[in-house]
């Protein structure tokens, strides 16, 4: 029997943060907070029901859906999970199944008429970003996501959350507004298609902070697996990024999430890539080598960045049930785990 929550009432603020981190909640506050915090959120399963089983068919039944997408408009990125689970307080066996994985542009960028149009102009045409452009899109991708997925629809989706400002600023950029209204599109479909009664599932709103905090830590203290800290489950290898302005450690931040990606990739054992998605991975690692930057069907390969952070907000949401089933099935021994005594 996993031990009760009530043991956590008897630890230090920052054992609280680190349990709170591991969990991926909030890690803010004082004491009191932090502890109604885990005695709230810990007995909640970040799963959808029904509970999760296995990645291949089996009495068990069918495996669990994710859908984790990375917002955008140029740039909107998606990773769909299947993974694998098991009992509570049983080991998970298998590794999380990556069944897409793929980049696509809402509004793709203006082109310039071609010198053979009969009347040339030097003005390329303006790019649309009405709500009446926006609206349709929104219904397709999610549509081809959801309703006609296969073999099943995902039963949690994870939407990344923007933010309004950037970098500190006190100006709201236009381009962060627009993305703003595409996301509220894609939650409102998903809540009618959840009242029509054409999906059953749960959508979650995932800070891209709380993403960064777990798998690349502040300083850039990068954790491999993502337990929250510790060596056993591969977040040694830390290195200490330069200090400067908020824009470099921005740029940094991306560039070790782009490697913990590609590190995943070629030594295995974290995730495995399945039908379209193997041919993303081929392409990920080759333009990381300074190889070809086009897929296989001659489409240009484009920034790294968004594919490596819609799959790390997939696979922060498993680690982050993993740790949170952990946390109540051992106590104290999770903490001892991590390296932090609980005195």
């Amino acid at each position: 029997m996993a031990p009760s929550p009530t043991w956590l009432t008897s630890l230090k603020s920052t054992q609280l943060k680190t349990l709170l981190t591991a969990a991926g909640l909030p890690s803010t506050g004082t004491k009191p907070v932090l502890t109604t915090r885990l005695l709230d959120s810990l007995p909640i399963s970040k799963f959808h029901a029904p509970e999760p089983s296995s990645p291949t068919p089996s009495k068990h039944g069918k495996p669990h859906r994710i859908l984790s997408i990375d917002m955008g408009i140029r740039n909107l990125a998606y990773c769909q999970l299947a993974v694998p689970s098991t009992e509570p307080g049983v080991k998970r066996k298998g590794l999380p199944v990556v069944e897409a994985w793929d980049r696509i542009a809402i509004a793709k960028p203006p082109t310039r008429p071609s010198s053979t149009d009969a009347k040339p102009s030097n003005a390329a045409p303006k790019e649309t970003f009405s709500p009446s452009t926006y609206a349709p899109h929104a219904y397709t991708f999610l549509s081809a996501l959801v309703l006609h997925a296969s073999p099943r629809p995902p039963s949690d989706i994870l939407i990344e959350r923007q933010r309004f400002r950037s970098m500190g600023g006190s100006a709201v950029q236009e381009w962060t507004l627009r993305v703003n209204m595409f996301e509220a599109m894609l939650w409102a479909v998903l809540e009618t298609l959840r009242a029509e009664g054409r999906w059953e599932g749960r959508v979650w709103g995932v800070e891209p902070g709380r993403v960064g905090g777990f798998w690349v830590g502040d300083g850039g203290e990068v954790k491999g697996k993502g337990e929250g800290g510790g060596e056993e489950e591969g977040t040694g290898g830390r290195k200490r990024r330069k200090k400067g302005d908020g824009a470099r450690k921005v740029k940094q931040g991306k560039e070790d999430k782009i490697k913990l990606v590609r590190g995943w990739l070629q030594e295995g054992g974290v995730v495995r890539l399945e039908g379209g998605a193997k041919e993303m991975g081929e392409a990920y690692l080759k333009k990381g080598d300074g190889g070809r930057k086009r897929m296989g069907d001659g489409e240009k390969m484009g920034k790294l960045d968004d594919l490596a952070d819609c799959m790390l907000q997939g696979m922060a949401w498993v680690k982050w049930e993993e740790n949170r089933r952990r946390i109540l099935q051992e106590g104290v021994g999770f903490l001892e785990r991590l390296g932090a005594t609980a005195k």
